[in-house]
């Protein structure tokens, strides 16, 4: 049997230009992982297997150095869950990289995370979760900058990542090391009970990543030895830990409970201290006598009162008892009546009918316009400056400048979230938009898996509020006023504070996650 010798990492020189799309090799995977199994075992780095898989799917007939270089950052990248990052990559020397083929790809070519050819990004095959979140940063491009943002940095983001570049002379990689972090919660101290002669004190922090390090300190920085310690791990990944200490009164009364991780720079603390009284109460068995038998007392005592009341004022008391309850029960009825009546009799029901040209190429309308699915399959239409790119949004045909308006839209298919409201007609269509007032946009919806309204900086959780399959959305452009509420259940949801709309128009406003369909009424 021959022996496969590779004796370079150097990029080597491609005598055909690559397939138009990567799809092909994907439809070859398989003999990718054959060749992994049968040439180089479990144990091969990446950049080899990608040089191997080159020459055997393009025929490549000799290996020569590049006139470049691909360089990533030596150390790893570490970016807190939710926000923002920029991984790094760069030629060397530093020349343009506009006229190259640019590819982000993580474990596999295809589905690949970004890729930039012909001066232009290309969708078609990118991985489904890295949809609407990635973008070169093509400001770059002409110093030989090929850095990529990511949006939203999730933990299943974590990994490592390959630059490949490639020109007509020859091509080169470089691997960027993404870390993902989250800061838990301050922590939690509870005093559960007496036990073993001293106090039973718990400590529990969660939402961290990685796993966190919890920790009992005295006031002189001595680290205490927990009674019991547990650390869990949510179907997010998020880590909670939980500790139980048995305070003596011989130990410190002063305590802290200190929470971190080896991927942050800072840590979380909270501090207690416990009075003497209690540690009293943990031994003498006297004092819980005298307490149980000046309880009985008082107890005989109210028993002997209430026995004689009884008799005199029974029915008077079950009678103002009952009145009462009456009357508070129609007044918090009369309370929601008014509060319904107030923002959903209103004003004018308008007829809302969706604009297809602003609408993102991944939302089909139907001919009515009056609901719109996203397929997350680009229609072949026109790139028009209104149409939103990248985010799967559309507006409404009319937009209003004066009165109050109402319409309501039915969520008929809730696939990956929605959210619904109205915009600004000065709102920007292209790039990254924040969802929020600053950005022209009052809305309500399900966003990552909780109802919530998107206001700024932070968005509002509204955790009492069922999610509703029917909204009404509510405008009232004189106060600068846009008010929700549920259909279903009748009651408002949420009203954002008054604001100045300075004479310019405002349209209804909606967003689609995967497999979503929203119809608007009337």
């Amino acid at each position: 049997m021959g022996i496969l010798v590779v004796t370079s990492h150097s990029a080597a020189a491609f005598p055909a230009p690559l397939p138009p799309a990567l799809a092909d090799r994907a439809r070859t995977a398989w003999w990718v992982n054959s060749m992994k199994t049968m040439f180089f075992g479990c144990c091969l780095p990446r950049s080899l297997l990608v040089a191997v898989i080159y020459s055997f799917f393009f025929h490549v007939h000799e290996l020569q150095s590049a006139p470049f270089s691909v360089q990533g950052p030596p150390d790893p990248v570490v970016v807190a869950v939710g926000q923002d990052v920029v991984l790094p990559c760069r030629l060397s020397p530093e020349q343009s990289a506009q006229d190259m083929e640019v590819m982000w790809f993580r474990d596999q070519f295809t589905p690949f995370v970004h890729r930039y050819k012909d001066k232009k990004e290309h969708y078609g095959d990118q991985e489904l979760r890295y949809q609407g979140r990635t973008e070169m940063l093509k400001d770059g491009l002409a110093n030989g900058s090929m850095n990529l943002r990511i949006f939203r940095v999730q933990l299943p983001d974590r990994g490592r990542y390959t630059c490949l570049v490639r020109s007509d002379l020859g091509y080169d990689e470089a691997v960027v090391e993404l870390k993902v972090t989250a800061s838990g919660s301050a922590p939690l101290i509870a005093l559960q009970r007496y036990q073993d002669g001293g106090i039973r004190v718990a400590c529990r922090s969660a939402g961290w990543f990685p796993q966190p390090q919890l920790l009992w300190q005295d006031p002189h920085g001595q680290q205490l030895p927990p009674l019991s310690e547990n650390i869990t791990q949510d179907g997010g990944g998020l880590y909670t830990a939980e500790s139980v200490l048995i305070l003596a009164s011989s130990v410190s009364q002063e305590l802290a409970c200190v929470v971190s991780t080896a991927l942050h720079s800072q840590e979380k603390e909270s501090s207690f201290s416990i009075a003497d009284p209690f540690f009293q109460n943990a031994r003498p068995w006297q004092i819980a006598l005298s307490v149980v038998l000046l309880a009985l007392v008082a107890l005989s005592i109210f028993a002997i009162y209430l026995l004689k009341m009884k008799g005199k004022n029974e029915k008077k008391i079950a009678a103002q008892a009952a009145e009462l309850g009456d009357r508070d029960t129609k007044i918090e009825k009369q309370a929601e009546e008014l509060a319904w009546r107030r923002y959903a009799v209103p004003i004018e029901n308008v007829e809302v009918v969706l604009d297809p040209d602003t609408a993102h190429c991944d939302l089909v309308l139907t001919d009515d316009g009056k609901s719109v699915k996203r397929t997350d399959r680009r229609q072949d239409i026109p790139s028009l400056p209104e149409r939103f790119d990248p985010w799967r949004c559309v507006l409404g045909c009319k937009g209003f400048a004066a009165g109050r308006h109402c319409w309501e839209v039915e969520v008929v298919l809730d696939g990956g979230g929605w959210t619904v409201g109205v915009s600004r007609e000065d709102v920007r269509r292209k790039g990254d938009v924040e969802f929020g007032p600053e950005e022209g946009i009052w809305a309500v919806g399900q966003w990552a898996g909780k109802f919530q309204a998107l206001t700024s900086p932070q968005r509002t959780l509204l955790p009492d509020i069922r999610t509703p399959t029917r909204v009404r959305v509510a405008l009232d452009y004189e106060l600068g006023r846009v008010v929700f509420f549920s259909v279903d259940e009748e009651i408002p949801i949420f009203t954002f504070p008054p604001v100045s709309f300075q004479g310019v128009k405002v349209h209804p406003w909606l967003w689609l996650g995967p497999g979503t369909q929203l119809k608007v009424w009337p």
